[in-house]
């Protein structure tokens, strides 16, 4: 899976360039430049294109690296894992995929389910996606939906988690979700009594999440990563967050909709 998504970002990438190529082309047909200042403004159109060369060739070396690596899919439930490594997808809609350090394809967290007429809008630019009522939804690596994560809401984003049979289990409620210092919330069971309060930073997305116990949840630092996994994980930002494997099933459905839905805002910030 590791070497399918950077194979992805390399078609992706040349699919961006292809279609700059031929915006470029367009200009240069129908409003060809005429002077010295002309030519220069047409400049605009370079920084894109190498940077779209760059990432697909990027992608491709990286592919090429990790291509040949046997590495088996993830036999862990949810429960029992203790860490997660979070990469971004190359996709039409803003996903997820999940791995463990070793490489091993836990799952994907992808938009399941969104108004029709607000395609348009989230495939031309993935941040109007914060302004929309959708579902998220986590599939296992054999194609299994695990979790849910039903979002609405505008000043105050309520996200409705449900379990793998669709009952839900809880909610993460966030308050000053356009806030770029920090983003705050709080988690609730199925009975909406509180069980972990939430701060992430706005710009990094550090978070560490304790209960009132003093027992950590999760933990996430933003740029540090092991440095003997990045023969794997070829990324120069790589995300891991620490996990508690001694949840309940139901709060630990909560914990990973809640790392999910702050990741996935977290992504569209960029």
């Amino acid at each position: 899976m590791i070497a399918d998504m950077y194979k992805r970002r390399e078609r992706t990438g040349y699919s961006f360039l292809i279609l700059v190529l031929l915006m470029t082309a367009g200009w240069f047909i129908f409003r060809r430049p005429s002077g010295t200042e002309e030519w220069m403004e047409t400049g605009f159109f370079l920084f894109p294109i190498l940077l779209l060369i760059f990432i697909s060739l990027s992608s491709r070396r990286k592919y090429n690296k990790v291509k040949n690596m046997e590495i088996e899919d993830s036999t862990r439930s949810l429960k029992e894992l203790d860490h997660l490594v979070i990469q971004p997808d190359a996709g039409l809609y803003p996903r997820l995929l999940a791995f463990e350090k070793n490489g091993a394809y836990v799952g994907m967290l992808k938009v399941d389910d969104l108004p029709w007429w607000s395609r348009p809008l989230v495939a031309f630019r993935s941040s109007f996606l914060s302004f929309i009522p959708c579902t998220f939804r986590f599939y296992s690596n054999e194609g299994i939906p695990l979790f849910s994560l039903h979002r609405k809401g505008v000043k105050e984003t309520v996200v409705e988690i449900d379990n793998e049979g669709e009952e839900k289990v809880g909610s993460y409620i966030q308050k000053e979700f356009k806030s770029l210092i920090h983003m705050k919330g709080k988690i609730k069971n199925s009975l909406g009594e509180e069980v972990l309060r939430v701060q992430a930073s706005g710009l990094s997305g550090d978070f560490t999440l304790k209960d009132e116990t003093g027992h950590t949840w999760a933990h996430f630092y933003n740029g540090r990563f092991p440095v003997e996994y990045t023969r794997i994980f070829r990324d120069i930002d790589n995300d891991i967050v620490e996990l508690s494997d001694t949840l309940t099933k139901e709060n630990k459905t909560l914990l990973l909709g809640t790392i999910g839905f702050l990741f996935i805002e977290r992504s569209l910030r960029k």
